[in-house]
Protein backbone atom coordinates (compact mmCIF):
# COMPACT_ATOMS: atom_id res chain seq x y z
CA UNK A 1 0.00 0.00 0.00
CA UNK A 2 1.72 3.39 -1.01
CA UNK A 3 2.40 5.70 1.59
CA UNK A 4 0.07 8.84 1.80
CA UNK A 5 1.57 12.08 2.39
CA UNK A 6 -0.77 13.75 5.38
CA UNK A 7 0.78 17.24 4.90
CA UNK A 8 0.35 16.97 1.07
CA UNK A 9 -3.40 15.36 1.46
CA UNK A 10 -4.27 18.34 4.42
CA UNK A 11 -3.09 20.97 1.59
CA UNK A 12 -5.43 19.73 -1.06
CA UNK A 13 -8.44 19.06 1.49
CA UNK A 14 -8.01 22.68 2.83
CA UNK A 15 -7.64 24.13 -1.03
CA UNK A 16 -11.33 22.95 -1.90
CA UNK A 17 -12.53 23.84 1.40
CA UNK A 18 -11.41 27.17 0.91
CA UNK A 19 -12.75 27.51 -2.78
CA UNK A 20 -16.00 26.00 -1.19
CA UNK A 21 -15.79 22.49 -2.44
CA UNK A 22 -17.31 20.21 -0.04
CA UNK A 23 -17.64 16.67 0.54
CA UNK A 24 -20.59 15.29 1.47
CA UNK A 25 -19.05 12.85 4.53
CA UNK A 26 -15.76 13.87 6.16
CA UNK A 27 -14.10 11.03 8.46
CA UNK A 28 -10.72 12.83 10.38
CA UNK A 29 -9.20 10.60 11.94
CA UNK A 30 -5.99 9.81 13.62
CA UNK A 31 -3.30 8.84 16.15
CA UNK A 32 -2.40 12.36 16.10
CA UNK A 33 -5.34 15.01 16.40
CA UNK A 34 -3.71 18.29 14.70
CA UNK A 35 -4.42 17.64 11.20
CA UNK A 36 -8.11 16.40 11.52
CA UNK A 37 -8.93 19.37 14.33
CA UNK A 38 -7.86 22.07 11.76
CA UNK A 39 -9.84 20.58 9.21
CA UNK A 40 -12.52 20.08 10.94
CA UNK A 41 -12.50 23.93 12.12
CA UNK A 42 -11.62 25.11 8.62
CA UNK A 43 -15.02 22.99 7.57
CA UNK A 44 -17.03 24.98 10.24
CA UNK A 45 -15.43 28.12 9.29
CA UNK A 46 -16.14 27.65 5.43
CA UNK A 47 -19.30 25.85 5.03
CA UNK A 48 -21.63 28.55 6.56
CA UNK A 49 -22.06 31.78 7.15
CA UNK A 50 -21.89 33.48 10.61
CA UNK A 51 -26.03 34.34 10.10
CA UNK A 52 -26.34 30.57 8.56
CA UNK A 53 -25.51 28.75 11.58
CA UNK A 54 -28.15 29.03 14.53
CA UNK A 55 -30.29 26.62 11.93
CA UNK A 56 -28.40 24.82 9.65
CA UNK A 57 -25.21 23.95 12.34
CA UNK A 58 -25.31 20.94 14.37
CA UNK A 59 -22.63 20.01 16.92
CA UNK A 60 -22.86 16.28 18.59
CA UNK A 61 -20.49 14.83 20.60
CA UNK A 62 -19.70 11.04 20.73
CA UNK A 63 -20.70 9.97 24.51
CA UNK A 64 -24.05 11.96 24.39
CA UNK A 65 -25.59 11.28 21.07
CA UNK A 66 -26.72 7.79 18.62
CA UNK A 67 -26.38 7.27 15.08
CA UNK A 68 -30.37 7.87 14.70
CA UNK A 69 -29.79 11.42 15.41
CA UNK A 70 -26.97 12.10 13.82
CA UNK A 71 -28.98 10.20 10.88
CA UNK A 72 -32.27 12.89 11.90
CA UNK A 73 -29.87 16.20 11.35
CA UNK A 74 -28.28 14.86 8.27
CA UNK A 75 -32.00 14.76 6.54
CA UNK A 76 -33.18 17.80 7.86
CA UNK A 77 -33.56 20.52 4.99
CA UNK A 78 -31.48 23.96 4.82
CA UNK A 79 -33.36 26.62 6.22
CA UNK A 80 -32.40 29.68 4.32
CA UNK A 81 -28.81 28.02 3.12
CA UNK A 82 -27.15 25.78 0.45
CA UNK A 83 -26.45 23.13 3.25
CA UNK A 84 -26.77 21.61 6.56
CA UNK A 85 -23.50 21.21 8.45
CA UNK A 86 -23.25 18.38 11.35
CA UNK A 87 -20.17 17.98 13.34
CA UNK A 88 -19.79 14.96 15.69
CA UNK A 89 -16.69 15.45 18.03
CA UNK A 90 -15.22 12.87 19.90
CA UNK A 91 -16.49 10.16 17.04
CA UNK A 92 -14.93 7.52 18.86
CA UNK A 93 -16.89 7.49 21.75
CA UNK A 94 -20.20 7.01 19.28
CA UNK A 95 -21.65 3.50 20.53
CA UNK A 96 -22.73 1.24 17.44
CA UNK A 97 -21.43 3.47 14.59
CA UNK A 98 -21.89 0.67 12.03
CA UNK A 99 -25.34 2.30 12.10
CA UNK A 100 -24.95 4.99 10.40
CA UNK A 101 -24.31 2.55 7.47
CA UNK A 102 -27.92 3.36 6.66
CA UNK A 103 -27.11 7.37 5.81
CA UNK A 104 -24.19 6.05 3.28
CA UNK A 105 -26.36 4.02 1.44
CA UNK A 106 -28.79 7.45 0.60
CA UNK A 107 -26.72 10.79 2.13
CA UNK A 108 -28.11 13.76 1.32
CA UNK A 109 -26.54 16.09 -1.38
CA UNK A 110 -27.37 19.46 0.30
CA UNK A 111 -25.62 17.71 4.08
CA UNK A 112 -22.17 18.00 5.22
CA UNK A 113 -21.64 15.40 7.60
CA UNK A 114 -18.27 15.44 9.88
CA UNK A 115 -16.46 12.25 11.88
CA UNK A 116 -13.92 14.04 14.11
CA UNK A 117 -12.19 11.20 15.93
CA UNK A 118 -9.77 12.41 19.23
CA UNK A 119 -6.98 10.71 18.43
CA UNK A 120 -8.18 7.83 17.60
CA UNK A 121 -8.86 5.82 14.04
CA UNK A 122 -11.96 3.54 12.72
CA UNK A 123 -11.19 -0.21 13.26
CA UNK A 124 -10.16 -0.12 9.91
CA UNK A 125 -11.04 -4.51 10.00
CA UNK A 126 -14.50 -3.99 9.67
CA UNK A 127 -17.22 -4.06 6.96
CA UNK A 128 -18.08 -0.94 8.43
CA UNK A 129 -14.74 1.25 7.21
CA UNK A 130 -14.68 -0.90 4.33
CA UNK A 131 -18.13 0.81 3.39
CA UNK A 132 -16.54 4.29 4.76
CA UNK A 133 -13.75 4.55 3.03
CA UNK A 134 -15.93 3.31 -0.32
CA UNK A 135 -18.32 6.33 0.09
CA UNK A 136 -17.00 9.43 2.16
CA UNK A 137 -13.55 11.36 2.48
CA UNK A 138 -11.26 9.70 4.78
CA UNK A 139 -8.52 11.47 6.50
CA UNK A 140 -5.73 10.26 8.82
CA UNK A 141 -3.54 11.72 10.27
CA UNK A 142 -0.36 9.43 11.77
CA UNK A 143 2.30 10.89 14.35
CA UNK A 144 5.10 11.96 13.22
CA UNK A 145 8.73 10.23 13.79
CA UNK A 146 10.85 12.33 16.83
CA UNK A 147 13.73 11.80 14.36
CA UNK A 148 11.55 13.46 11.50
CA UNK A 149 10.26 16.65 13.61
CA UNK A 150 13.16 18.89 12.36
CA UNK A 151 11.99 19.10 8.93
CA UNK A 152 8.65 18.55 9.50
CA UNK A 153 8.75 22.11 11.87
CA UNK A 154 10.87 23.95 8.99
CA UNK A 155 8.33 23.10 6.57
CA UNK A 156 5.84 24.11 8.74
CA UNK A 157 7.38 27.36 8.92
CA UNK A 158 7.61 27.86 5.89
CA UNK A 159 3.74 27.34 5.40
CA UNK A 160 3.30 30.56 7.55
CA UNK A 161 5.23 32.43 5.96
CA UNK A 162 8.20 32.22 7.98
CA UNK A 163 11.90 30.76 8.24
CA UNK A 164 13.70 28.85 10.76
CA UNK A 165 16.75 27.83 11.28
CA UNK A 166 17.56 23.95 11.61
CA UNK A 167 19.45 24.20 15.15
CA UNK A 168 16.35 26.21 16.00
CA UNK A 169 13.97 23.58 14.53
CA UNK A 170 16.10 20.87 16.27
CA UNK A 171 15.27 23.11 19.61
CA UNK A 172 12.21 23.24 19.37
CA UNK A 173 11.27 19.59 18.47
CA UNK A 174 13.62 18.91 21.45
CA UNK A 175 11.21 20.90 23.43
CA UNK A 176 7.82 20.04 22.25
CA UNK A 177 8.33 16.50 20.98
CA UNK A 178 6.25 15.38 18.35
CA UNK A 179 3.18 17.06 19.63
CA UNK A 180 2.22 19.41 16.72
CA UNK A 181 -0.60 21.30 18.84
CA UNK A 182 1.70 22.48 20.83
CA UNK A 183 4.92 23.49 17.99
CA UNK A 184 1.97 25.58 16.49
CA UNK A 185 1.35 27.05 19.41
CA UNK A 186 4.59 27.92 20.22
CA UNK A 187 5.22 28.89 16.44
CA UNK A 188 2.43 31.82 16.83
CA UNK A 189 4.08 32.90 20.07
CA UNK A 190 7.51 33.28 18.14
CA UNK A 191 6.18 35.02 15.23
CA UNK A 192 4.28 37.36 17.53
CA UNK A 193 7.82 37.75 18.92
CA UNK A 194 9.75 38.87 16.64
CA UNK A 195 10.25 42.14 15.41
CA UNK A 196 8.77 42.83 12.21
CA UNK A 197 10.62 42.38 9.50
CA UNK A 198 12.06 39.29 10.59
CA UNK A 199 11.91 36.58 8.57
CA UNK A 200 13.62 33.77 10.12
CA UNK A 201 13.40 32.51 13.53
CA UNK A 202 16.90 31.71 15.36
CA UNK A 203 17.89 29.42 18.56
CA UNK A 204 18.16 32.36 20.34
CA UNK A 205 14.72 33.47 19.90
CA UNK A 206 13.22 30.27 20.82
CA UNK A 207 15.76 30.26 23.92
CA UNK A 208 14.86 33.72 24.71
CA UNK A 209 10.68 33.43 23.68
CA UNK A 210 9.83 29.74 24.81
CA UNK A 211 12.33 29.36 27.59
CA UNK A 212 14.82 26.49 26.33
CA UNK A 213 18.29 26.20 27.64
CA UNK A 214 20.87 26.42 24.72
CA UNK A 215 23.63 25.21 27.18
CA UNK A 216 22.37 21.65 27.18
CA UNK A 217 20.29 20.59 24.76
CA UNK A 218 20.43 18.09 21.83
CA UNK A 219 21.31 20.33 19.29
CA UNK A 220 24.37 21.28 21.46
CA UNK A 221 25.25 17.50 21.84
CA UNK A 222 25.24 17.06 18.02
CA UNK A 223 27.47 20.27 17.77
CA UNK A 224 29.54 19.11 20.42
CA UNK A 225 30.19 15.34 18.40
CA UNK A 226 30.67 17.01 15.64
CA UNK A 227 33.75 18.73 16.67
CA UNK A 228 34.89 16.26 18.71
CA UNK A 229 34.26 18.04 21.60
CA UNK A 230 34.44 15.17 23.78
CA UNK A 231 34.64 17.34 27.44
CA UNK A 232 31.00 18.98 26.44
CA UNK A 233 29.48 16.07 24.84
CA UNK A 234 29.83 14.27 27.84
CA UNK A 235 29.00 17.29 30.15
CA UNK A 236 25.76 17.48 28.17
CA UNK A 237 25.41 13.78 28.58
CA UNK A 238 25.26 13.98 32.25
CA UNK A 239 23.11 16.49 32.63
CA UNK A 240 20.41 14.51 30.55
CA UNK A 241 20.82 11.51 32.33
CA UNK A 242 19.79 13.94 35.86
CA UNK A 243 17.02 14.80 33.62
CA UNK A 244 15.57 11.62 32.09
CA UNK A 245 11.67 12.56 31.83
CA UNK A 246 12.96 16.17 30.18
CA UNK A 247 15.58 14.33 27.72
CA UNK A 248 14.35 10.76 27.49
CA UNK A 249 16.83 9.04 25.19
CA UNK A 250 14.73 7.44 22.29
CA UNK A 251 14.13 11.22 22.03
CA UNK A 252 17.90 11.82 21.78
CA UNK A 253 18.49 8.92 19.15
CA UNK A 254 16.32 10.51 17.29
CA UNK A 255 17.84 13.53 16.64
CA UNK A 256 21.54 12.10 16.17
CA UNK A 257 20.45 10.10 13.78
CA UNK A 258 18.70 12.70 12.18
CA UNK A 259 21.56 14.67 12.24
CA UNK A 260 24.33 12.06 10.90
CA UNK A 261 21.78 10.79 8.32
CA UNK A 262 21.81 14.29 6.97
CA UNK A 263 26.03 14.36 7.28
CA UNK A 264 25.89 10.90 5.60
CA UNK A 265 23.71 12.47 2.81
CA UNK A 266 26.28 15.45 2.24
CA UNK A 267 28.99 12.81 1.54
CA UNK A 268 27.31 10.91 -0.75
CA UNK A 269 26.13 14.13 -2.89
CA UNK A 270 30.34 14.94 -2.54
CA UNK A 271 30.95 11.38 -4.13
CA UNK A 272 28.14 11.26 -6.78
CA UNK A 273 28.43 15.21 -8.06
CA UNK A 274 32.25 15.74 -7.42
CA UNK A 275 31.53 19.27 -5.78
CA UNK A 276 32.73 20.80 -2.41
CA UNK A 277 31.49 20.20 0.80
CA UNK A 278 29.36 23.08 1.26
CA UNK A 279 28.13 23.10 -1.90
CA UNK A 280 26.49 19.47 -1.28
CA UNK A 281 25.30 20.34 1.99
CA UNK A 282 23.10 22.98 0.18
CA UNK A 283 22.12 20.37 -2.53
CA UNK A 284 21.29 18.02 0.05
CA UNK A 285 18.67 20.73 1.37
CA UNK A 286 20.73 22.38 4.50
CA UNK A 287 20.61 26.59 3.30
CA UNK A 288 20.87 28.26 6.49
CA UNK A 289 24.28 29.33 8.77
CA UNK A 290 24.20 26.15 10.79
CA UNK A 291 25.23 23.97 8.01
CA UNK A 292 28.52 24.88 9.39
CA UNK A 293 27.89 22.07 11.98
CA UNK A 294 26.74 19.80 9.42
CA UNK A 295 30.19 20.96 7.41
CA UNK A 296 32.44 20.22 10.67
CA UNK A 297 30.99 16.34 11.10
CA UNK A 298 32.15 15.90 7.92
CA UNK A 299 35.33 17.36 8.35
CA UNK A 300 35.79 14.89 11.22
CA UNK A 301 33.85 12.02 10.41
CA UNK A 302 34.48 10.22 6.86
CA UNK A 303 31.25 8.39 4.67
CA UNK A 304 32.54 4.96 6.26
CA UNK A 305 32.80 6.38 9.86
CA UNK A 306 29.32 8.25 9.49
CA UNK A 307 27.58 4.83 8.38
CA UNK A 308 29.10 3.20 11.49
CA UNK A 309 28.35 6.27 13.64
CA UNK A 310 24.28 5.44 12.81
CA UNK A 311 24.65 1.84 13.00
CA UNK A 312 25.84 2.56 16.45
CA UNK A 313 22.83 4.32 17.35
CA UNK A 314 20.52 1.72 15.48
CA UNK A 315 22.55 -0.29 18.17
CA UNK A 316 21.79 1.73 20.93
CA UNK A 317 18.22 2.01 20.29
CA UNK A 318 18.18 -1.61 20.04
CA UNK A 319 19.56 -1.89 23.08
CA UNK A 320 17.50 0.08 25.33
CA UNK A 321 14.53 -1.57 24.50
CA UNK A 322 15.45 -5.07 24.80
CA UNK A 323 17.06 -7.34 27.45
CA UNK A 324 19.81 -6.84 25.48
CA UNK A 325 21.12 -3.36 27.38
CA UNK A 326 21.15 -5.40 30.74
CA UNK A 327 21.09 -3.05 33.60
CA UNK A 328 22.83 0.05 31.90
CA UNK A 329 20.51 3.22 32.50
CA UNK A 330 19.45 5.33 30.04
CA UNK A 331 22.52 7.47 31.07
CA UNK A 332 24.71 4.89 30.64
CA UNK A 333 23.69 3.94 27.03
CA UNK A 334 24.62 7.38 26.26
CA UNK A 335 27.65 8.40 27.83
CA UNK A 336 28.79 4.53 26.08
CA UNK A 337 27.42 5.71 23.02
CA UNK A 338 29.34 9.32 22.57
CA UNK A 339 32.84 7.34 23.58
CA UNK A 340 32.11 4.81 20.53
CA UNK A 341 31.39 7.61 18.42
CA UNK A 342 34.31 9.54 19.37
CA UNK A 343 36.73 6.69 19.53
CA UNK A 344 35.76 6.66 15.60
Amino acid sequence: MAKIDTAAQFRTLSRDIMEGRFQPVYILMGEEPFYPERLCALIMEKALRPDERDFNQTVLYGADTCAEDIIYNCERYPMMSERVLVIVKEAQSLKKIENLALYLDHISPTTVLVLLFSGKSMDKRTSFFKKVSASCTVFESVKIRDEAMPAWIESYFRSIGKAIEPSGAMLLAEYAGNDLRKISVEADKLTKAIPNGQDVITAADIEHNVGISREFNTTELTAALAARDGDKAFRIAYFFGESPRQYPLQMTLGFLFFFFSKVEMIHAVMLRDRVSPREAASRAGIYYSWAGTYLSAVSNYSLRKTMRIISCIKECDLRSKSVSGGSASEADLLSELIGRILSL
